[in-house]
């Protein structure tokens, strides 16, 4: 089974759109020490925290347990993000991220990192949800990040290249 690294941000993102418990379809859902911290820090201020907190709890969302040694610095990194590259590198995980320098640094270890549009689109692909569902919850996580409208465009498109190709193989069997 995949390991899906999060960082704090996606994690939170795709906790506000509800679709956090649907993650450990995708694979095994992994933060770091300093992500976990980030996320349930202010557990009395923020709803968002006692659910995750709750996650913790009951296993839907686990903490690394590897022994980090903070391979590499970045002035554009935080630790919780540096753990997440390094958590990745050392168990052959999958970085999920939505921050542009974490992005750019696990490209450059060599990773493939996915956003949380990317997750709802394996949502989408693995039959997790349908495409009005894919709709609903994009156009929540559209809002929540601001994207622009040729992102918005992009990945709408690409929903629909994932439901005609699964159109086309249900025709071919």
């Amino acid at each position: 089974m995949k390991k899906l690294v999060y960082d704090a941000c996606s994690l939170i993102y795709l906790t506000k759109i509800q679709l956090k418990e649907k993650l450990p379809l995708l694979g095994t859902v992994i933060v770091s020490p300093s992500v976990k911290n980030e996320l349930i820090t202010d557990i009395n201020s923020f709803s968002d925290a006692k659910t995750l907190k709750s996650n913790f709890d009951n296993k839907i969302i686990n903490e690394s347990k590897l022994k980090l040694k903070d391979i590499f610095s970045s002035e554009y990194l935080g630790r919780g993000e540096k753990e997440t590259i390094e958590i990745c590198i050392k168990s052959e995980g999958i970085p999920v991220t939505d921050d542009h320098q974490v992005i750019n640094n696990a490209l450059n270890f060599g990773l493939k990192p996915k956003t949380s549009e990317i997750i709802l689109l394996d949502f989408l692909r693995n039959n997790i949800i349908n495409y009005q569902e894919f709709k609903a919850f994009f156009k929540e996580l559209a809002l929540i990040k601001s994207l622009k409208s040729d992102i918005i465009l992009f990945f709408k498109n690409k929903a629909k290249q994932i439901v005609n190709e699964k159109k086309k193989l249900q025709g071919e069997n």
